[in-house]
């Protein structure tokens, strides 16, 4: 059963403390499987989360829940690592470009009617997910933007899905590919990129009176699944198959993004 924006008394998890709430008990796993994942390949917590949770809940629900927590998992990784933040690309290169498509998104998303919000995320998960299995079935590598202007394209249209659906990581990830930056760089740069980014759309999210003690409970009761999440990724990292832990990852997508479009 789908929990509709308001319809508090299908909430009772969170009123109550009732945690065999089975819509609930299914997100937390959805969250548990998002940042497992997030922490054994570096990618994917809140598109996967996103994707799953919209077979049971509207997109408007979840995301004053999951932003929220993406802060806290992203802090952490820019506190513990700060140093290899690259000020210059950040600030210079991606917030300027991606500032505005950001603020657009968020626009879109106060505009976009719920359910064409729904199937326009769908649509964009289903289309990631054959691109990125027709690369892991063919084993090519990792595309990247070949001129600056593409890249920036790029950059300007992951802030705009960022803003409507906290997913830009995609896109990102697709241009700053072209910068060829080590591992530990890219990682602290783009995990201070989704912190600032995450803390603009939270504060979007209470201006327009989007997140409620709803959103409040749920974040404080999903706080610890992510942390158990993490943990079991770094475990998982040291001994699973990477290549073929991301084609299962995005076949899960696949299946989840067509229910998406046609429910």
């Amino acid at each position: 059963m789908v929990v509709k924006p308001g319809n508090f008394n299908l909430l009772t998890m969170a009123s109550n403390g009732n945690l065999m709430e089975s819509n609930f008990l299914w997100l937390a796993c959805f969250v548990w499987l998002s940042y497992t994942t997030q922490a054994t390949t570096g990618f994917g917590s809140t598109i996967i989360a996103v994707t799953l949770g919209a077979i049971l809940y509207p997109i408007q629900f979840l995301l004053p829940i999951l932003v929220p927590l993406d802060i806290v998992v992203n802090a952490f990784v820019v506190i513990r690592h700060q140093r290899y933040v690259d000020r210059q690309i950040l600030f210079k290169t991606i917030i300027p470009i991606m500032g505005i498509g950001l603020f657009i998104g968020i626009a879109a998303f106060n505009i976009l009617h719920g359910r064409l919000l729904k199937k326009l995320f769908g649509l964009l998960v289903v289309g990631l997910s054959v691109r990125e299995l027709q690369r892991l079935l063919k084993n090519k590598p990792p595309q990247f933007a070949t001129s600056k202007f593409i890249s920036r394209l790029y950059i300007f249209s992951a802030g705009i899905i960022q803003g409507i659906y906290a997913s830009g990581g995609p896109l990102l990830v697709y241009a700053m590919n072209r910068l060829n930056l080590p591992k530990s760089i890219f990682r602290s740069t783009i995990s201070a990129l989704w912190l600032i980014a995450n803390i603009i759309l939270t504060a979007s999210y209470i201006v327009a009176d989007k997140m409620n003690w709803v959103s409040l409970k749920y974040f404080g009761l999903l706080l610890p699944v992510i942390i158990i999440g993490i943990i079991a990724g770094e475990k998982l990292h040291a001994v699973i198959n990477e290549h073929a832990f991301k084609i299962i990852v995005f076949v899960l997508l696949l299946g989840a993004g067509f229910p998406i479009i046609f429910t």
